[in-house]
């Protein structure tokens, strides 16, 4: 047994695994089983099974509703089936059956891994107990923690679940972010250099409790505090990181709703996201071709991580950049030469949640940075750009003396835009005049009925 184990062993309560998933999903909370539409969410639990030819995996997607019975179910195969299957949960309900977080609606806690514990002397999970408590007031106290192997998961269980609108969902992430800075501290974890520490998505799904581990032994639970509020959480963070449940809108909901009608069917009820620019699938290729034959230890997270990106970017499916990546799990495996630096299912599924979080905008820098892959940028041959833009005019002028290649007329004006889609579509709206032609929707009022 590992060291932090047994401290939690012997220092705080054990929880079975429902009674634990019970108290951070509440009776009555999650859809109730077998009735639609009564208004409420459910979690979404996750199953990895390993196939025993050419080292593929079955994904496999379950809702979880009020009576916990998948989760049940997926506790069950490990208590009486031995299963090693990878099974994961966020502590948060959606609507739908999809993992995606513009689906996402209540977050029930906030949950920040920390993996590579120190296992010698004073340090370790006994830094980390005393860093959160009340007199060192350091790191906030966590309700629970999740002993899941060589790491822990730290639930802070909210005494009212989080709605999960843009505003809440950017500071929980700066929330997130700094707490998880704060403790992957040198006293706690071996990977406290910045380079090492492991940020994830507010999204991001955890070993089910009851389930196995990486090293086949049982997820196990600990009570070690007491329920959180958000005014005790942002106590632990800079100003700028705190978080605010105010929704941001001169308007109420009632007014945006009658105001805005399309625009509030779309994003309130159906929640869907802005719209972005889709690249070629050759981009994703690219990238899919640069890292089987470019990745290193260190880096290959974050190559699956900009994979996931570039599928957003390029409209893959989800289903097809899900199989690429597990495909890759087992390359990348073979890569290890730390026995405790296995390339697993787990990270394969945390470069994936970019892709349920539907990113679709990472500097090149960062992609450069965090993939160890250089990227060619398009090339100036080392000129300023006023001096290669004369260069290009100059030749321009060779190639068309005339300067045929010039629109002279200029660019048609948003007047006559719209005049003619309204020619071509008499029937339309103004919401689908302004999305198609990517204006804005007061200019299309302005010259709709011209």
């Amino acid at each position: 047994m590992l060291k932090h184990s047994a401290f939690l062993q012997e220092h705080f309560e054990f929880i079975p695994p429902i009674d634990f998933y019970r108290e951070i999903f509440p009776i009555g909370e999650l859809q109730e089983e077998g009735v639609l539409h009564d208004g409420k969410c459910n979690g979404i639990a996750i199953e990895i099974e390993p196939k025993k030819e050419k080292g593929d995996v079955v994904v496999r997607r379950f809702t979880v509703t009020d009576g916990l019975e998948n989760l049940r179910a997926l506790i069950w195969k490990y208590q009486r089936e031995k299963s090693r299957n990878f099974c994961i949960l966020s502590p948060i309900s959606y609507i739908g059956k999809e993992r995606k977080s513009s689906n996402a609606r209540y977050m029930y806690a906030l949950v920040i891994e920390v993996d590579d514990l120190i296992e010698e002397g004073d340090q370790g999970i006994a830094a980390l107990i005393q860093q959160t408590h009340e007199w060192n007031n350091y790191l906030p106290k966590p309700t629970f923690i999740i002993c899941s192997g060589t790491g822990v998961h730290l639930y802070y269980q909210f005494t009212t679940p989080i709605p999960l609108w843009a505003n809440v969902v950017d500071g929980l992430a700066k929330m997130k972010r700094q707490l998880t800075d704060k403790l992957w501290n040198k006293k706690i974890t071996h990977s406290y250099t910045p380079e090492k520490i492991q940020y994830e998505s507010i999204f991001q799904g955890f070993r089910i409790v009851g389930t196995a581990t990486k090293n086949g032994e049982e997820c196990i639970a600990y009570r070690t505090g007491e329920p959180v509020t958000l005014e005790y959480m942002n106590g632990f963070v800079a100003p700028e990181n705190k978080v605010s449940l105010v929704y941001k809108s001169a308007l109420t909901k009632a007014e945006a709703k009658a105001k805005y009608p399309d625009w509030y069917d779309r994003i309130v009820i159906k929640g869907e996201k802005k719209g972005h620019w889709i690249c070629k699938r050759d981009l994703y290729d690219w990238w899919k071709r640069e890292i089987v034959s470019k990745a290193v230890v260190g880096h290959r997270y974050y190559c699956l991580m900009c994979l996931s990106i570039y599928a957003v970017k390029c409209g893959i499916p989800r289903e097809e950049v899900e199989k690429d990546s597990f495909s890759l799990m087992q390359q990348f495996e073979l890569l290890t030469k730390d026995d405790k630096n296995h390339f697993t299912e787990k990270d394969v599924l945390d470069a994936l949640q970019i892709y349920e979080d539907d990113v679709f905008t990472y500097p090149i820098n960062s992609i450069v940075n965090r993939s160890g892959i250089k990227i060619e940028k398009n090339r100036r041959n080392y000129r300023k750009q006023e001096i290669h833009l004369k260069r290009i005019r100059a030749a321009q002028s060779v190639d068309y003396p005339e300067g045929e290649w010039r629109n002279r007329s200029g660019a048609p004006s948003k007047q006559a835009l719209v005049e003619e889609w309204r020619l071509k579509n008499p029937n339309g709206s103004r919401y689908q005049c302004a999305k198609n032609l990517k204006i804005d929707p007061k200019t299309v009022s302005k010259w709709f009925n011209s």
